[in-house]
């Protein structure tokens, strides 16, 4: 993953990752059926590797507002690392994986997030009229926001305030005045 995430897909040959790898092609050709089936694998094990990260995180903070802070943290610096060919040349050239990726967005990411959003509520850290499912996806395509290099260009803007500028005060509109109080002791001193 970390080749194709820093290179792309498309320049990748099957001899270049046996290469890479120091795989010999009778090896290759065992475990795999090809280089879908090699890219496949590899997503399967890094979504796999982000369930875990993610379950690590929700160990570092004691109530729902720093767990979620965390986690998005956690996907925008993730997904910060990977170039943004990757991405275009998954969904063209490999739709299959490319639904693999998705289906873990709207699954586990969807639901992670969805239970930590409803917690709060129950412990009236987020305003009780929370339209709960609506609040997850907008929390999901705000991601994709602070990541959109056409709107906040890297050498224009930085990253940790965009961050801030997006999740602080989107999540402060949603929260009770403790849950505010969480927020403000997160950001405090807050980076990506």
């Amino acid at each position: 993953m970390e080749a194709f995430c820093a290179k792309g897909i498309k320049d990748l040959t099957e001899r270049k990752i046996m290469e890479e790898h120091g795989l010999p092609a009778e090896d290759f050709n065992a475990r795999f059926s090809g280089k879908e089936d090699f890219l496949r694998q590899a997503v399967e094990l890094f979504l796999e590797e982000q369930k875990t990260a993610q379950l690590g995180l929700l160990e570092q903070a004691d109530h729902p507002i720093g767990q979620l802070l965390l986690i998005l943290r956690h996907h925008t610096s993730q997904l910060l690392t990977i170039n943004p060919k990757f991405f275009v040349q998954i969904q063209y050239l490999y739709p299959r994986i490319w639904t693999l990726y998705l289906r873990h967005i709207q699954m586990h990411s969807y639901y992670l997030f969805y239970e930590l959003l409803n917690k709060g509520v129950q412990q009236r850290l987020y305003r009780q009229d929370l339209n709960i499912e609506i609040v997850t996806k907008v929390l999901l395509e705000q991601i994709n926001v602070v990541l959109n290099q056409a709107l906040f260009p890297p050498q224009r803007y930085n990253l940790s305030e965009v961050f801030r500028g997006i999740f602080l005060y989107y999540l402060k509109g949603i929260s009770t005045e403790k849950g505010n109080k969480e927020l403000e002791n997160f950001f405090s001193d807050f980076s990506l």
